[in-house]
């Protein structure tokens, strides 16, 4: 017998969103805040984010099914001189790095025209990222989602 695991994982989320499994909303229980570092929206991501992640991920449901009201949102870090370096170099046509994000990453030619803005870098690999992680099912609270460039967290910082 084969298992269609790709049916079951889609049956699975398909429930977690129809049920809302993985927003947090006020509750009368104990609160638990998880948190892991924000993931650099430069590229795609690689196996070091799984286990970053995948870890943040088992102990949110541990402490769910411990009675726990937790919250697990997540954030993407848009500052820092990385995209800044990439941005310069697809303006100054790098072919390297332009050869890079076509065939590695599979970046449409259009969309590695805007890389030439460093926002445009971290947009991009944000909804890869983030599209990803829901893919992984982690029990993140969407609705909570933010950026380091977000007004509300610049003021936080």
């Amino acid at each position: 017998m084969e298992v269609d695991w790709s049916a079951i994982d889609k049956k699975w989320q398909k429930k977690w969103a129809e049920n809302n499994d993985h927003e947090t909303n006020s509750s009368d229980k104990e609160k638990k805040f998880i948190t892991v570092a924000y993931p650099y929206p430069n590229s795609p991501q690689h196996i070091g984010h799984g286990r970053t992640y995948t870890i943040a991920d088992v102990h949110s449901r541990y402490l769910r099914m411990k009675g726990y009201n937790v919250l697990f949102p997540m954030g993407f870090h848009y500052t820092g001189t990385p995209i800044l370096g990439m941005a310069k170099r697809v303006e100054a046509n790098d072919t390297e790095l332009i050869e890079g994000f076509k065939t590695l990453y599979k970046v449409p030619e259009d969309k590695i025209k805007e890389f030439a803005e460093p926002v445009k870098i971290a947009d991009y690999f944000h909804e890869e990222i983030k599209s990803g992680m829901i893919e992984m099912g982690y029990s993140i609270d969407w609705r909570r989602e933010f950026t380091t460039i977000d007004p509300a967290y610049q003021k936080f910082i």
